[in-house]
């Protein structure tokens, strides 16, 4: 990663709650695995079924995550922006992706890979705990929200 790339991702983690809570040395140490990319509006970053192999923290653009119906028509479950982390449940399970994710804006993204987050865990576990956490209260947050939506259907 260049010097340059690391100054950019330096000014964006104020804008990315999951980052925000990481010490500057442990901010360091994640950025040492992970990979800063652009992706150009109607990119598609992963297709439902996919294998779930990497997590997005979105820097700059957005993203709509949409899930296919019994009829094979794509429907828009969620939109995330700036700040936001995309594709997470790849750090939690081995099962394939569960929606699919494109790019609607030109989007800056930093990407950690399943088998990066694995050297974490094995180089600094605390941190990898850490990263965890935070994860496991994102999926909360979006299962309480979906759930609630859910409910308006009943």
């Amino acid at each position: 990663m260049t010097e340059q790339d690391q100054k950019y991702i330096q000014e964006q983690v104020s804008e990315v709650p999951i980052l925000q809570t990481l010490s500057p040395e442990e901010l360091e140490q994640i950025l040492a695995y992970t990979e800063l990319k652009t992706y150009s509006e109607n990119t598609t970053l992963f297709e439902e079924g996919d294998r779930g192999d990497y997590i997005c923290f979105v820097l700059e653009g957005t993203i709509d995550i949409r899930k296919a119906s019994v009829s094979g028509h794509q429907t828009i479950m969620a939109k995330f922006g700036r700040g936001s982390i995309v594709g997470e449940m790849a750090a939690v399970d081995l099962y394939p992706r569960s929606a699919t994710a494109r790019v609607t804006s030109n989007s800056k993204l930093l990407i950690l890979s399943r088998d990066n987050f694995e050297k974490i865990s094995q180089d600094f576990p605390q941190l990898s705990i850490k990263i965890l956490r935070e994860i496991a209260r994102i999926l909360s947050l979006r299962l309480r929200r979906s759930s609630g939506r859910f409910s308006d259907f009943f």
